[in-house]
C-alpha cells in the first residue's frame, strides 16, 4: 500500500534508523502525532502573498515536485508562511508528504478493507454542487485583493482559477464521495452512532495502517 516516496519521507523524518526498518514505541508515536498535526493543519490562500507564492514555487523547482507533489507543497508551504513567517524548506516537504501519505492510505483502506469505490460521477456532482457556487461568488466578490492573490498563485502554477480551487481542494470531495458509502458500514462496524466518533476512529485507523507498514 505505502509507495516508495514514504521510504524517502521516513529518511526525512529519521524514522528509519532502527533495525529492520521497524518503529520503536517513541517512533510510532512521534510518527501519529506529526499525522495528527498535518491533517489538521489548515491555512487561508487569501493570507498568502506574491513573496510567499514566488518562494514556494522556487523551492518546488529546486526539489524537482511534480503535479500532486508540486500542489500539495506549494498548499504547506503558505500554510507554514502564515503561521511563522520564517518557513523551512525540509519541514514543508515533511508536511506535504505525509499529507499525501495520509490521504492515499485513507482511501486505499477504504477500498481495500471496507469494499468502498470511488464513483467519479459522483464527485463530479459534489463538485457541482458546492465548489462551482464558490467559484463563482469569488469571481463575484468585491474583495479584490484576495481575488488577486488566487489568480496570481493560479497564473504562476499554470492553472485557470477553476482548476487551481479543483486541485487544491479534490481531496475533499473525493473523501466526501466515499464517504457517502464507508460511515454507514464503519458505523455498523464500529457499533458507534455519533458520525464524529466514527470519523475520528476511523482517522485513528488509518493511522495505525500506516504504522504497521514499517512495524
Amino acid at each position: 500500500m505505502i509507495k516508495n516516496g514514504l521510504f524517502v519521507l521516513m529518511l526525512i523524518l529519521l524514522l528509519s534508523t532502527c533495525n529492520d526498518n521497524e518503529l520503536n514505541a517513541s517512533e510510532e508515536k512521534q510518527l501519529r502525532d506529526q499525522l495528527y498535526a498535518v491533517i489538521h493543519q489548515s491555512g487561508d490562500l487569501t493570507e498568502a502573498n506574491k513573496a510567499d507564492i514566488d518562494e514556494a514555487l522556487s523551492q518546488v523547482d529546486q526539489l524537482s515536485l511534480q503535479e500532486e507533489e508540486r500542489d500539495w507543497f506549494v498548499q504547506y508551504y503558505l500554510i507554514y508562511s502564515s503561521y511563522e513567517g520564517e518557513t523551512d524548506t525540509e519541514q514543508v516537504y515533511e508536511g506535504s508528504q505525509l499529507r499525501m501519505l495520509y490521504e492515499e492510505t485513507w482511501q486505499e483502506l477504504a477500498f481495500e478493507r471496507y469494499g468502498v469505490t470511488l464513483e467519479e460521477e459522483r464527485v463530479e456532482d459534489i463538485i457541482k454542487e458546492d465548489l462551482k457556487p464558490l467559484i463563482e461568488d469569488a469571481l463575484s466578490s468585491e474583495e479584490d485583493g484576495e481575488l488577486d492573490i488566487h489568480r496570481y498563485l493560479a497564473e504562476k502554477s499554470g492553472y485557470s482559477l477553476e482548476e487551481l480551487y479543483l486541485q487544491f481542494s479534490k481531496h475533499i470531495y473525493e473523501r466526501r464521495a466515499i464517504g457517502e458509502d464507508l460511515e454507514p458500514i464503519l458505523k455498523e462496524e464500529y457499533g458507534i452512532t455519533d458520525i464524529h466518533e466514527v470519523r475520528e476512529k476511523y482517522r485513528i485507523e488509518v493511522f495505525d495502517e500506516i504504522v504497521k507498514s514499517y512495524s
